[in-house]
């Protein structure tokens, strides 16, 4: 079975469309009204969709956990989740079909930014902020992708049975991407257009979004590779530490002079280093042991 999952929240001006357009490709949709107080839901049960609904909202990390939790009891093939504000076009969903196939992938991504000669209409200060978020997501997960935070993605049954999200928020995008690399699943992009002409296409404040975000991808890196992200630039710390030591003793020797400011750096990097390598230690062992209660 192929669905398609609609995360919605007072959507009502546009829930209709989508419906109606999507069911064209998918044998299913699925609308996860995250706590509307409009006829979001009302409207997608009354077209055909299968509705689930929060009784209150819980952002969109929550409700991208619902579609994956509906996906695994529709027993359902394929998932492609698209966002129901009108931005992503459905008449692309046979090209994520084709995607999932041909490259043999897991997951596929529609990225705003494959096709270099392609024109989004992104303002720029909101291109730099993806980019960002994009090196950090990449860096994080050991991957390539050139549109992380692109809500438009197609599943096929591996990343449905394996994907298990806990990011509540917007970050929940990065931590899937995360989570691929570490279940070792395949992605694959497609290169798709997004409107930005319209209104109210998003409830939050880009850069308040954007540093949610940032930080949403910090917390899961620090989680799951806290030696390689926390550690290692400890021992490097910890080595400056020990090169302004060097220079102070150096100095001593030479002339007598004692330097405040050489002990004060030597103090500051050795300190904050020694205590980045032991807060990654504990962190490491508590990761290690979420894995294997999780196993």
């Amino acid at each position: 079975m192929i669905i398609a999952a609609l995360p919605a929240f007072n959507e009502e001006a546009n829930i209709a469309q989508l419906v109606l357009k999507t069911q064209q490709y998918v044998d299913k949709v699925v609308v996860v009204d995250d706590g509307s107080t409009d006829m979001t839901a009302a409207i997608a049960e009354r077209l055909g969709a299968h509705v689930v609904q929060h009784p209150k909202n819980k952002g969109y990390g929550a409700a991208l956990r619902t579609c994956f939790e509906t996906a695994r009891k529709l027993d359902a093939d394929v998932m492609v989740i698209l966002d129901s504000d009108g931005q992503h076009d459905p008449a692309y969903i046979p090209q994520f079909l084709t995607a999932l196939k041909e490259s043999q992938a897991d997951v596929v991504i529609g990225s705003r930014f494959l096709d270099k000669n392609h024109k989004n209409g992104i303002p720029k200060w909101r291109i730099v902020g993806m980019k960002v978020l994009d090196i950090s997501t990449n860096l994080g997960g050991n991957m390539s992708v050139t549109d992380s935070q692109s809500g438009y993605r197609a599943y096929g049954r591996r990343a449905i049975e394996a994907i298990k999200i806990d990011n509540p928020d917007m970050g929940a995008g990065s931590e899937i991407l995360l989570q691929i690399q570490e279940k070792q699943l395949q992605v694959a992009e497609i290169p798709i257009n997004v409107r930005y002409d319209l209104e109210n296409t998003s409830s939050k404040n880009p850069v308040r979004h954007g540093f949610g975000v940032l930080g949403s991808i910090v917390n899961v890196i620090a989680e799951k590779r806290p030696m390689l992200y926390i550690g290692l630039p400890g021992l490097v710390l910890i080595m400056i530490g020990f090169y302004f030591g060097l220079t102070l003793l150096r100095l001593y020797n030479q002339s007598g002079y004692f330097s405040l400011p050489y002990t004060l750096l030597a103090g500051f990097f050795v300190i904050v280093g020694v205590l980045g390598v032991f807060i990654s230690l504990v962190l490491n062992v508590i990761s290690r042991l979420l894995r294997e209660r999780e196993a």
